[in-house]
């Protein structure tokens, strides 16, 4: 008696994959679209630093607790806040990181990033 030999039927692969759906666009709380800024063309003589997403222009080798934050809330000039956090960091730079409290300077250096939290409670 010889061996069976039984039939497998093949699988028919299609010859284009189907494409997936295409990518939604980033939802955004209210306003976010406009603090997130792309970084503008270099400024000579000034160093370039993102303060709260936006991208400013600044001359001068330190910034102080105080420049930032006025940088940040430029609406609420003259007025203290209740509790303020400013933290920093640069990717280029091994050990450029940190937070400010009143009175501290950081060194500017171009890509510098600054996150500015304010409360202005009445």
């Amino acid at each position: 008696m010889s061996p069976s030999i039984t039939h497998t039927p093949s699988i028919a692969v299609p010859a284009v994959l189907p494409q997936p759906a295409p990518r939604r666009r980033a939802l955004y709380l209210v306003g976010e679209a406009e603090r997130s800024t792309p970084r503008p063309a270099d400024t000579p003589g000034r160093t370039m630093i993102s303060v709260n997403g936006r991208w400013n222009a600044l001359r001068g080798r330190t910034a102080t607790y105080a420049q930032l934050l006025r940088i940040a809330y430029p609406d609420r000039e003259g007025q203290n806040p209740g509790a303020a956090t400013v933290s920093y960091r640069q990717s280029g730079l091994a050990g450029l990181a940190g937070l400010l409290t009143p009175g501290d300077v950081v060194p500017l250096a171009d890509g510098l990033l600054v996150n500015v939290n304010a409360t202005y409670a009445s």
